[in-house]
């Protein structure tokens, strides 16, 4: 099978010249160029010892992030390069500090990996997720670099678990470690025969645990909410602000206050947002002005997490179509948060069903059953230590993780 899969890829690696010159801007062009480059055949040069992370885009790099800044905190001259596949990641990571370099990884071949390896001259390789690239792990063992995977996530319907995947799950037993999130994860891989595989979380806990102690104070947001009970609507698509708008519609009183935070910020978005509200005289946060409004749009980047200092309850997006945005922020700062059906593929919201400081919504029943629950209801005072305690529980994947590096022979 690992015939077929070099096939497809030398396929789609001769359509990319093709594709380019239809392709005359956006992400898509960046990435095709980026494929297109050559890799310098002198290798980068290095003084201490270097690790190389590979994330495929931005919610992988936020996973890596607490690990590539421990190993920096912990020597200085550790060296850290960085490698993307998706334009999402590179273009809003590209300038990232710590990193000695951050470039696209190319396609998967057995030429691709030789020449990326010999030039990255990485000691440590780690991969996020479910990142298995099958000519750069095999060159990566042959020469004898320790290879990491953290965070990982496996369900048994993946490709690698199926007979086609055969070829793919065979190296997963040459890994120096794999530390998955869940135990669900954990028990999946031990049953396959695994030894290497450990339970250690998502190191996203201990980012966002980071993050919630250097919180800092927005005073626009603070004025807007008030003595109000502010909702959050955290990278929110059209489908939960149409929930948050029906439940306008339906509830004249208006008690609460609603910031909505979309993942889309384009001034197209932002204007459908401002048209569904219309009638409630929403407030775009960039005004100058404050005026009496019982929802703002923040149609800026940055500003959301320190907006959850502010928050009673949130309602994190995306979960209504195939990916839910980050849940772990609103947590951390001890607000509870609700969320879409879809969730299969994240094990933190199965955690945080199961911990009590979670629900799932369908439609604005759900929603308004969710309010009750966390905002109304006697014991919503204790919700807050409880989505802390969650966090505090559910860290320490980093430290984990840098043990175990630390224990390795790094020749």
């Amino acid at each position: 099978m690992s015939f077929v899969y070099r096939f497809i890829l030398s396929i789609l690696k001769c359509l990319i010249p093709v594709v380019n010159t239809f392709i005359k801007k956006g992400k898509t062009k960046q990435f095709l160029e980026a494929q297109l480059q050559s890799i310098p055949s002198v290798p980068l040069e290095k003084n201490g010892l270097r690790f190389w992370f590979h994330c495929a885009s931005l919610g992988e790099f936020e996973q890596a992030r607490p690990l590539m800044e421990a190993l920096k905190s912990k020597n200085a001259n550790n060296s850290i390069v960085l490698t993307f596949f998706s334009p999402s990641g590179y273009q809003q990571r590209q300038n990232y500090p710590l990193a000695d370099l951050v470039m696209y990884l190319p396609l998967d071949s057995p030429r691709a990996a030789k020449k990326t390896i010999n030039y990255l001259q990485a000691d440590v390789a780690i991969f996020v997720k479910y990142e298995i690239w099958y000519f750069y792990l095999k060159a990566l063992f042959k020469q004898k670099i320790p290879v990491f995977l953290i965070s990982a996530v496996f369900r048994k319907k993946q490709f690698l678990f199926s007979n086609l995947g055969k070829f793919l799950f065979r190296l997963l037993p040459q890994y120096s470690g794999i530390f998955v999130q869940d135990k669900n994860t954990l028990e999946l891989l031990k049953a396959k025969g695994l030894n290497n595989v450990f339970l250690s979380g998502d190191t996203r806990y201990d980012r966002v645990k980071q993050l919630s102690s250097m919180a800092q104070t927005n005073q626009k947001i603070g004025q807007f909410k008030g003595d109000r009970q502010l909702i959050i609507l955290g990278s929110s698509w059209p489908e939960e602000e149409r929930i948050i708008h029906a439940f306008y519609q339906k509830n004249h009183n208006h008690k609460y206050k609603f910031l909505i935070v979309p993942h889309d910020v384009s001034d197209g978005h932002i204007a459908d947002i401002v048209n569904r509200f219309y009638d409630y005289h929403p407030q775009l946060y960039t005004e100058n002005e404050m005026a009496e409004s019982n929802v703002m749009v923040l149609n800026t980047i940055g500003h959301l997490a320190s907006a959850y200092l502010y928050a009673d309850m949130a309602f994190i997006g995306g979960a209504f179509g195939k990916g839910l945005h980050n849940i772990l922020e609103a947590l951390a700062y001890g607000v509870p948060v609700v969320f879409g059906p879809n969730t299969e593929k994240y094990p933190e919201a199965a955690m945080a069903l199961a911990a009590g400081v979670a629900k799932q919504v369908r439609d604005l029943a759900d929603f308004e059953n969710a309010l009750l629950y966390f905002i109304e209801s006697r014991e919503a005072q204790s919700y807050t230590m409880a989505c802390k305690s969650f966090i505090n529980e559910n860290s320490g994947a980093t430290e984990m993780v840098l043990k175990a590096i630390e224990n390795i022979d790094i020749n």
